[in-house]
């Protein structure tokens, strides 16, 4: 099993920008400057993030963009399959760049909301199996596991939610 935290790299964007060029020309779309600059953005940083999260780090970097055109500019993304969004059940969507990147799960940390990735090939193989004994041909899955991290676990906060999840079970 491989796992990798979130990490912030600064990685220059590549085919990810010619495929939304292309897939804004097909339907008749403009590149306008803001998208343009909002779309760099994204795919400079390999994380997960939010709609919020990503319009402040626009704001910070003067890049000058109304939320509707953030938001727009989201769901083009994720039509073209450059994008996923992930609902980790905290009231925000978490969208993370797949384009040119392998499957993998997530661990969610409920008390820091730390996003970490693994990849499994037995989890992977184990959920292929009860698929095909239920007679069910899969399209796509996404695993979430929801729990505390390791450095949350040393913390006050982070025992109690351990705490009460191990009383609830």
């Amino acid at each position: 099993m491989s796992y990798a935290f979130e990490k912030n790299v600064d990685h220059p964007p590549g085919d990810e920008i010619r495929i939304f060029e292309d897939y804004l020309r097909e339907r008749g779309l403009k590149l306008t400057a803001g998208r343009r600059q909002l779309v760099d953005l994204v795919f400079r940083d390999h994380s997960h993030f939010t709609a919020d999260g990503l319009f402040d780090r626009c704001r910070e970097r003067g890049i000058r963009i109304s939320k509707a055109t953030l938001y727009r500019t989201l769901t083009i993304l994720l039509d073209c399959k450059l994008l996923a969004a992930h609902d980790f059940g905290e009231g925000s969507r978490y969208y993370e760049h797949v384009y040119g990147h392998r499957h993998h799960d997530h661990l969610f940390c409920l008390v820091c909301k730390a996003i970490a990735e693994f990849h499994s090939e037995r989890i992977e193989q184990l959920q292929d199996a009860a698929a095909r004994e239920l007679g069910f041909q899969p399209i796509r899955h996404s695993l979430a596991i929801f729990g505390v991290c390791d450095a949350c676990q040393q913390t006050t906060r982070g025992r109690a939610v351990v705490a009460e999840a191990e009383a609830e079970a």
